[in-house]
């Protein structure tokens, strides 16, 4: 009977055993099926995390790809330490390393983040002078366009202010008689003579001097009646050579001069061309009057 008990005994803590081992086994292989889920799970979350970071990473880079090909170098950085995170979410790793891993990711992509934002705005404001610059060029260039437009409208009324002018051209066809004296006439068989008379305005600008007065006179045809050939009969005007009919010197003294000027024909034996002559006069280079006479049949 005693032998029985003990038997039973000895069973009974057998299968005190067997339990236990059974119910240690279970809460390990329940531990390690917690731990893999936590770990499946802290492994989701990191990857999330991570996305997140290089997300905003991605869009602060497309947005500006301008500005970075400036932070090449953080570039590298950022994929390096990346690829570093994703291996030891991939294989696992101890977490806190990969948090600490992923906060200097962070770190370093606000970083980058902060210096594109810095960039932005540098190169607006450098956009922002550049365009106050060239207004302010724009401004300038047209300033410096009016005054030389003022200049040159100044110079035009001191051009104009210091030519001379002839006032009152009066042109009166005679024909000369045989004592010497004049006798009006307009028909073209008896016209031997054309006078010219005018005055020389006064002209406080003008420096006083001699001066040359020419006088051009143009037939009907067009023809400029001179004495001479072209070479003997012109000057010089704006470039140009031009023959002139008759030429007068006056001394000039800043005050109204009266000018007298006559043309006799060459050939008075055919009568002269009918029609209206032109009359232009000149002195230093410019025009200072004009007028015309008709000479009938």
């Amino acid at each position: 009977m005693g032998s029985l008990r003990k038997t039973n005994r000895v069973l009974y803590i057998i299968v005190l055993l067997l339990a236990a081992a059974l119910v240690y086994m279970f809460i390990r292989s329940q531990k390690a099926v917690n731990e893999r889920n936590e770990s499946f799970t802290r492994g989701v979350e990191l990857k999330g995390e991570l996305d997140k970071v290089m997300d905003e990473y991605t869009t602060i880079k497309m947005e500006n790809q301008d500005l970075s090909a400036q932070m090449s170098e953080k570039d590298s950085i950022i994929m390096a330490n990346r690829a570093e995170i994703e291996k030891l979410i991939a294989t696992q790793a101890d977490y806190n390393k990969i948090r600490r891993k992923l906060e200097l990711l962070r770190k370093i992509t606000q970083d980058y983040v902060a210096r594109i934002d810095s960039l932005v705005v540098v190169n607006r404001e450098l956009a922002e002078e550049n365009t106050q610059l060239a207004e302010t060029v724009t401004q300038v260039k047209a300033q410096n366009n009016r005054l030389e437009a003022d200049k040159a409208q100044l110079q035009e009324k001191i051009t104009v202010a210091s030519a001379l002018k002839a006032y009152d051209l009066q042109a009166t066809t005679v024909r000369m008689r045989a004592d010497g004296k004049e006798k009006p006439t307009d028909r073209a068989a008896r016209v031997t003579r054309i006078n010219l008379q005018f005055t020389i305005g006064e002209n406080k600008v003008v420096e006083p001097g001699l001066k040359t007065v020419y006088a051009r006179i143009s037939r009907p045809d067009g023809e400029v009646m001179a004495l001479g050939t072209e070479d003997n009969y012109s000057f010089e005007l704006n470039g140009k050579t031009l023959q002139y009919t008759l030429k007068q010197e006056i001394d000039y003294r800043n005050e109204a001069v009266p000018v007298k000027m006559f043309w006799d024909r060459k050939d008075v034996s055919a009568p002269a061309m009918a029609g209206t002559y032109e009359i232009m006069l000149y002195a230093e280079g410019v025009e200072i009057g004009r007028g015309s006479f008709m000479i009938r049949e």
